[in-house]
This record gives structure tokens, C-alpha cells and sequence, in this order.
């Protein structure tokens, strides 16, 4: 792959990586909770090797957008949706601005990039494909979860109807040839697998060509390389473009 590249993409920072020969589609790649697009580097290369340009797009309040006292529990729950929302929309914007030149998009993100991921698959219909790692489809009830694990109050109506005018769960629309792929690990004590369980529930419909769920014994809030496989053959099959 060539050196990665610090660019602007819809007026977010973006590390950029281009395969060495022809690209076979983009991936828009998101990190997590508390690191930058630096710290994606070598992952970004990596899935640049399997042939994709791959763009990192700085999360809000984040690397050059901004800083937190990230492992603050109040920190966290004051910021999180937001920035969750927020980069929503950006991962919108980004995967309008790369499909200009006729190139399909997917995405992929982890823990707080894949709430990102599956909100801006749900509200961008230009991206073709998503791969959400560790996170949640299911917005309300993850944060119901949430709040009953760390024994907070539960929400609220007036904060329950925000989380339904966003939540993947009930806007999420299967268009054909569009696909979604979650990868989580049955022992995640960050973000717990049970709200996933309960989109897959919720969708059981929907062809296995459209959505899989994959689970993954012993593993807790990480990513394994079977998660990296999977992603690669989904991206290949429900991305690639033939040159």
C-alpha cells in the first residue's frame, strides 16, 4: 500500500490510504472511543492491502477536532451520542463526496466507530455495505442496557423519542444490494452483545445475504483477526469492484 495521507473530506480530517495497484472500492474506516485517526495507521494500511482505498475520518471531539477526559464516566455519557450523531452525519457527507466519481463505498467501525457506522449506513443509502464491530444496531435498547448495568435512572420519554428518531432499529431500510455484517464478541463487557441479539431478533427476515451476525466465544471488547477475515470475504463480496 502507499504512505498513508492527512486530507480533508467534507471539512472532517481523514488519514488516506490507496492500495498499490488498481482500487476495488472504498472503505470509510472508523476508530473508537479515545483514539485518533493516527493510532489507526497500520489498520488502515492493512485493509488497504486487501485492495481498497481506505479513509479514516477523525471522530468529533477527537485527535484534531478536539479532547476529553475520555475514561471519565460522566465525560462519557455527556458526549457520547453526540458524538455518535455527529459523526453519523459525517460519515454521510465523507461517502457523498467519494461516490462523486462513480466509486461504491462501504464501512466499517468499532465500539463507538461502529455506532457511527451503522448510523451512517441507515442514513446514507450511497454507502453499499457496512461491517459494525463490537457496537450496537439497537440504539435504545443498548442504552437501556446501559443504564440498568451502571444503575442509572431509566430514560426518559422525551430522551427515549430522540433515540427513535435515530435508532438503526426501527430506521434501517434493506435496499437490494445493500448488506450489513456485525462482529461482536460474546464477552464484551463494554458493549455488551444482548442489544445486538435483539436487532438480529428484530430482522430475522432479512436474507443471511443481507445481514449476518457473527458471535465470538471468549472474546471480550476486541478485535480478532477471524473478525478481519470476515470483513475482508464480506467486503470482497458485497463491495469489490471487478477492474
Amino acid at each position: 500500500m502507499n504512505k498513508p495521507v492527512h486530507t480533508i473530506i467534507a471539512q472532517v480530517p481523514c488519514l488516506r490510504v490507496e492500495p498499490i495497484g488498481p482500487s476495488i472500492g472504498t472503505i470509510i474506516l472508523y476508530h473508537g472511543w479515545s483514539s485518533t485517526i493516527q493510532d489507526y495507521t497500520f489498520f488502515a494500511s492493512t485493509v488497504a492491502g486487501w485492495g481498497y482505498t481506505t479513509v479514516v475520518p477523525e471522530l468529533p471531539l477527537h485527535g484534531e477536532r478536539g479532547t476529553l477526559d475520555y475514561f471519565n464516566p460522566t465525560v462519557l455519557q455527556q458526549n457520547f451520542w453526540s458524538v455518535v450523531l455527529q459523526g453519523a452525519e459525517d460519515a454521510a457527507r465523507i461517502a457523498t463526496e467519494l461516490t462523486q466519481d462513480g466509486n461504491r463505498v462501504g464501512i466499517m467501525g468499532n465500539s463507538c466507530g461502529g455506532f457511527i457506522a451503522s448510523g451512517a449506513w441507515t442514513k446514507q443509502p450511497l454507502i453499499s455495505t457496512a461491517v459494525i464491530k463490537n457496537a450496537s444496531c439497537a440504539w435504545s435498547k443498548f442504552e437501556e442496557l446501559y443504564r440498568a448495568m451502571h444503575g442509572a435512572p431509566p430514560m426518559s420519554e422525551e430522551e427515549m423519542s430522540i433515540f427513535q428518531a435515530h435508532d438503526p432499529l426501527s430506521k434501517i431500510q434493506f435496499e437490494p444490494n445493500r448488506a450489513v455484517l456485525i462482529l461482536h464478541g460474546k464477552e464484551d463487557t463494554t458493549i455488551p452483545i444482548q442489544s445486538q441479539r435483539y436487532f438480529m431478533e428484530q430482522h430475522v427476515h432479512i436474507p443471511t445475504d443481507q445481514l449476518q451476525m457473527v458471535e465470538y466465544s471468549g472474546v471480550n471488547h476486541h478485535i480478532t483477526l477471524g473478525m478481519l477475515e470476515r470483513a475482508k470475504a464480506w467486503f470482497d463480496l458485497h463491495l469489490a469492484q471487478v477492474q
